[in-house]
């Protein structure tokens, strides 16, 4: 279903003719994009799918066939912002481990962060009490993209006997607190400024660097 707005129209206004539908991804993301903004500047009982569909340019219509709830709009949401779908898979397959670490927690934080996605998180726990079911659809995005680039690597190099671990899942999030943990919280209660250029990957390189040092089995050094 093309929306009246994927059509061009002429200076006078009149419609120039029928053009392909936009895809249904970019529309997907475009809707997301708009509802973060919506979301973030009026709360989840506020925002209305009126406001929504008027910021990303289309049609209620076309927004209710996307998603045919606010519920569902604001998970596809959370998904679309919290997520790190960017991520460079290329660091999960460099071949110096350290780096590797480094690199793939420096993008998640980055990511994670950032001005929009701790608002999100802040969102979410200001509308606990009345919308319990948001803080459950976060917990349900975050955890239904299966094991991350960090956890596969470690189990990688694990089974290749280069580190002991008894879960890599639980040092994988283990790794993501250290570098997360004290700036996301401070984030979170608007205590610290944004964080600056650099900051993350000093945090990072800190975390693998100690990670490393207890998990490494020696005397096997690393690079």
């Amino acid at each position: 279903m093309a929306d009246v707005l994927d059509r061009p129209t002429s200076p006078a206004g009149l419609r120039a003719g029928p053009r392909a539908a936009m895809p249904e991804a970019e529309r997907r993301q475009r809707l997301c994009e708009a509802a973060a903004g919506v979301f973030l500047r009026d709360g989840y009982a506020a925002a209305s799918m009126d406001e929504v569909a008027r910021a990303a340019g289309m049609s209620k219509r076309t927004l209710y066939h996307v998603f045919p709830s606010k519920a569902a709009l604001f998970e596809a949401t959370i998904a679309a912002t919290l997520v790190p779908i960017a991520l460079d898979t290329d660091l999960e397959r460099e071949p110096d481990l350290r780096r590797a670490l480094t690199g793939i927690l420096g993008a998640a934080a980055e990511h994670l962060l950032a001005e929009r996605q701790i608002g999100i998180f802040r969102l979410v726990i200001g509308e606990r009490q009345c919308s319990p079911e948001l803080a459950q659809a976060t917990l349900r995005v975050l955890t239904s993209r299966g094991s991350s680039a960090l956890e596969r690597r470690l189990v990688a190099e694990a089974a290749a006997g280069r580190l002991r671990l008894a879960s890599p899942g639980l040092a994988a999030r283990m790794l993501y607190s250290m570098v997360l943990g004290s700036a996301q919280i401070r984030l979170l209660l608007g205590v610290r400024d944004p964080i600056k250029p650099g900051e993350i990957a000093t945090l990072a390189q800190q975390a693998v660097d100690l990670f490393l040092d207890g998990a490494a089995v020696h005397p096997q050094p690393f690079a």
